[in-house]
């Protein structure tokens, strides 16, 4: 942190932690005092490539002898072929349930117990550009645990038996999820916005029902390639020491002679209707959501959008919480959080509430979204929120599994590491007008979609004041792989 801006983020802490202390109840112990505040400490990181194209990055921490390994491999489900939607996702879930080592197959429940025995687990997730395996354990288990997340990633048996277990797995939690309002909108939101893009595709019943084992062996061979992989090391170790064990485990690696995934276009076609509403009856909630674009990883704007994004629906105080919920008591929680990708991003906020106020709560949060464009926030929320940003990414350091899901975030945004040590800075020296210029340039109300997803006729006549054009679609019809959202 630079030394100007050091002083200022002081005096925020020490005076929010110290408005705590006063306001203790009488009786209460009160909390201990604040400390001084320290600087956040982004490690030096080491950065290397194996003859292969694998690229090893090693971020050394020695307070504790542990070790987080993450495999990062630089796609996910916008490499979903056509009408298969959660295939990187189901590719992903199967690495962990079984594979060959020392040239015999391990079943799932073996590379379980063999997981376990090194006193850590195999975590395996698939995200935008990205599918990722990561374990921790202690140093001395290092090599044993190496040895086993590279038999994983580079030799998993994808069995037709653990595909189908994962396929019914899925879509029990997917028939969960579609009777969920709020899940729903959130879905209808993504479709609506990004339409036919990368970045609108859904998994559904029917996509993951035709996913078969030829599509997840072909996704595996064309994505888990070398070229395309990163081997991060956060902990305690050398990287003398992790080049060693980078070239044994994965130096010969040189993956299938097939044609590399293809992914689809990143532009985002959003509907042309501006509110989409989605007729669940009997549910007990409402979902409401309203998206809004957002800019690419690498726009000038990103860090001022990052903090209008805070402002708007970043934690408890923010502004969509405070409307809906603190002074209205219309719902439990309104937040929003934004997504970032190479061709443009989405902001999303999402809330719950009763059938009768969905058509209020959609106005309020977009009444919200568009009054940050209209005045810039005050110096003291701007302050509140920027600490929020600043303690998040300080934690995440604290710990090496938090610090090496820092270091996979910044390579999928294909940014450099060496960028992270400004990252507080760049946070820090947001002033209000540039927050209140992204959300101008941004966030202009032709720019919004709304979707409310429960009881259409529970929440009355005030769905018929909201401005259109309105798509309505009855949840049975719904079909969040066609164009229009509805239909074959």
């Amino acid at each position: 942190m630079s030394r100007h801006l050091r002083p200022r983020v002081a005096a925020w802490l020490t005076s929010m932690f110290s408005g705590l202390a006063l306001a203790a109840t009488p009786g209460v112990d009160a909390p201990p005092p604040p400390q001084t505040p320290r600087p956040v400490v982004v490690p030096a990181f080491e950065q290397q490539q194996l003859a292969n194209g694998l690229t090893l990055v090693v971020a050394p921490r020695h307070e504790t002898p542990v070790v987080t390994l993450s495999v990062l491999v630089r796609a996910g489900p916008e490499f979903d072929p056509p009408g298969r939607s959660g295939t990187a996702a189901m590719t992903a879930s199967l690495l962990t349930k079984g594979a060959r080592r020392g040239g015999k197959p391990v079943p799932a429940t073996e590379i379980a117990r063999q997981a376990e025995a090194l006193g850590g687990s195999l975590d395996s997730a698939s995200g935008w550009r990205s599918s990722t395996l990561t374990m921790t354990v202690t140093t001395p288990k290092l090599a044993a645990a190496a040895a086993l997340v590279a038999d994983v990633v580079r030799q998993p048996i994808l069995a037709a038996a653990e595909l189908e277990r994962a396929r019914a797995q899925a879509l029990d939690g997917l028939r969960v999820t579609l009777g969920d309002p709020g899940a729903v909108a959130g879905m209808v939101a993504r479709r609506a916005f990004w339409g036919d893009s990368a970045y609108g595709g859904i998994a559904t019943p029917a996509s993951l029902k035709h996913i078969t084992r030829a599509d997840v062996l072909a996704f595996h061979a064309a994505a888990y390639r070398p070229e395309r992989t990163v081997l991060v090391l956060a902990g305690d170790i050398e990287p003398a020491q992790a080049r060693q064990l980078a070239d044994k485990l994965f130096g010969r690696w040189r993956g299938a002679a097939r044609a590399h995934a293809t992914a689809r276009p990143d532009a985002a076609s959003p509907l042309p209707d501006p509110l989409v509403l989605v007729d669940m009856p009997g549910s007990g909630q409402s979902g409401v959501v309203v998206a809004a674009p957002f800019v690419a990883a690498d726009a000038p704007d990103r860090r001022a959008g990052q903090v209008a994004s805070a402002v708007l629906g970043g934690g408890y105080s923010a502004r969509l919480n405070q409307e809906v919920r603190i002074k209205r008591g219309l719902s439990y929680g309104a937040f929003s959080e934004a997504e970032a990708h190479p061709g443009g991003g989405m902001e999303q906020a999402a809330t719950q509430t009763s059938h009768p106020n969905a058509a209020q709560v959609l106005q309020l949060m977009r009444g919200e979204i568009e009054r940050l464009a209209e005045a810039p926030p005050p110096a003291d929320e701007l302050a509140a929120r920027q600490a929020t940003l600043v303690g998040s990414f300080a934690r995440r350091l604290e710990t090496t599994g938090g610090l090496a899901s820092v270091v996979v975030a910044q390579l999928v945004q294909n940014r450099p590491l060496a960028d992270l040590r400004y990252t507080v800075d760049e946070i820090m020296a947001v002033t209000p007008e540039q927050v209140q210029t992204f959300a101008r340039t941004h966030w202009r109300g032709q720019a919004l979609r709304g979707v409310i997803a429960g009881d259409l006729q529970a929440a009355g006549e005030a769905l018929a004041a909201l401005p259109g054009p309105v798509r309505r679609i009855g949840a049975e019809a719904m079909n969040l792989e066609a164009p229009s959202l509805a239909g074959p």
